[in-house]
This record gives C-alpha cells, structure tokens and sequence, in this order.
C-alpha cells in the first residue's frame, strides 16, 4: 500500500493482506489479515510521523508437537522517518514522493516472530517409537538395592 506524501495528514483503519513472498524464507507458516488503525503525518520536524495500531494472526509451527499454531500479534508503532534520510529511503520513493507503507509494517512484524512457540499445556512423555524418561520409579537391580538405604538419610 502506497502513501502519497503530498496528501499527508492520512488516517488508516483497514486490513492489509501480505503476499506469501513475505515469509517464505521465515519460520511463518502463514498470516491472517491485519489491521491497520492509526495516523501518518508530517511532525514539526518535518519528519514522517507514524503512529499506528497492528493486529492479527501469524501462524507458526508449535515447537513440541509441529502442528500449525496461531500467533496473536498486537503492535504500537510510534517511528519518525526522515524523509531524505539514508537509512529510511527503503520506504520511500522520493522522485513520486511515495510511502510504501507495506515493507514498513512488515519489517515490524517480523521482529515479533518468537524463536520457539507452543500452545501445549503440558509436557509430552510419550509418543510414537518414543518416551521421555522422567522421575518415575524404576526396578532396581537386586546387587544395588542396599545402596539405595545408604543414601535414605542425606538425599
């Protein structure tokens, strides 16, 4: 989505789809609508003001059981870009005086993906071909179990 900055004070309120170009190469699996709630403006700066409201969904793969998940994300962005800055003109096209508001917003986004998720309510003991060995009592080996009285006292 284009912002053409000779029409700046912009409010948006709507919903912003991402193409699956974004996250291919991420750990998201895919993204749900998000929306968009807020203002751009020029400050007294005559710097681009933003400050926005951003939620949605991204989906990612649960770290215990590798089903796909939803991920809420809920975002306050409050940045100032400079308009003849070198490190913001990835935004801007200066020669139409545009705002790509889109690689803005993903950049944020992105910085919200978690490094490892799950929504499992507990610990996995056992699944398919495997088991976690936990605290669980054990035969002991007849030769060993007067070890075991030795240490009755001091554990």
């Amino acid at each position: 989505m284009k912002i053409n900055l000779n029409l700046l004070p912009v409010n948006l309120d709507q919903d912003i789809e991402f193409d699956s170009s974004y996250y291919k190469n991420t750990s998201i699996k895919r993204l749900d609508k998000f929306h968009v709630k807020g203002i751009i403006k020029y400050n007294l700066s005559d710097e681009i003001a933003i400050d926005l409201e951003v939620n949605g969904n991204m989906y990612l793969e649960d770290a215990i059981t590798l089903e796909e998940v939803p991920y809420p994300v809920s975002l306050k962005i409050s940045e100032n870009l400079q308009e003849f800055g070198s490190g913001d003109a990835q935004y801007l096209e200066k020669d139409k005086n545009i705002l790509d508001i889109i690689e803005f917003l993903w950049e944020n986004i992105v910085l919200e993906v978690p490094i490892s998720y799950t929504t499992s309510s507990g610990v996995l003991l056992k699944g398919s071909g495997w088991e976690l060995n936990g605290e669980k009592e054990e035969d002991i080996d007849p030769q060993l179990a007067k070890l075991k009285d030795l240490f009755k006292g001091g554990e």
